[in-house]
């Protein structure tokens, strides 16, 4: 199978799943990988049932897409010979590993919140000094680097 064929097949799959979610569900045809979005914030004098926090869970889900771009475009350095990409690659894939946990964890509003964002911070904290390293010559690591400088933010409100 050629790449051709391949994206072909892989669009008619995706387009009868949609199809038929239709079919079933009516208005809750989503796909399963879509990210949910997190509890909308209290009203004012109100309360969140849920005690999900929508920034922090907004900050690791930017990474999570930046860290994405960023470690493809590392990959790519490195297969074209480039090692100065290892490091970075290393700490955005760690990252990115931790992100999914903490951004879950924001939604929800976890008891472990705190805890989980102080660690997430550290994680955040060795990508951007890995990621610093290229910013100047790659785009990529320039949007990675800011996305963990904003999700250090994000975590150090919640961590305390």
């Amino acid at each position: 199978m050629n790449r051709r064929d391949a994206l072909i097949t892989t669009g008619s799959m995706l387009v009868s799943a949609s199809l038929g979610a239709l079919a079933c569900g009516g208005n809750n045809a989503v796909a399963q990988n879509t990210p949910k979005a997190p509890p909308a914030p209290a009203p004012a004098g109100g309360h969140a049932h849920h005690g999900g926090d929508p920034a922090l869970f907004e900050a690791a889900q930017a990474c999570l897409a930046k860290g994405e771009a960023c470690v493809a475009h590392c990959l790519a350095m490195l297969a074209s010979g480039d090692a100065s990409m290892g490091g970075c690659a290393k700490s955005v894939h760690e990252m990115r590993s931790v992100m999914q946990g903490l951004a879950t964890a924001a939604a929800s509003g976890s008891k472990h919140l705190p805890a989980l964002a102080k660690v997430a911070m550290e994680f955040c904290k060795d990508c951007e000094v890995e990621c610093r390293r290229h910013a100047d010559k790659h785009v990529a690591c320039k949007d990675c680097l800011d996305a963990c400088t904003r999700t250090i933010a994000a975590c150090q409100k919640v961590a305390g």
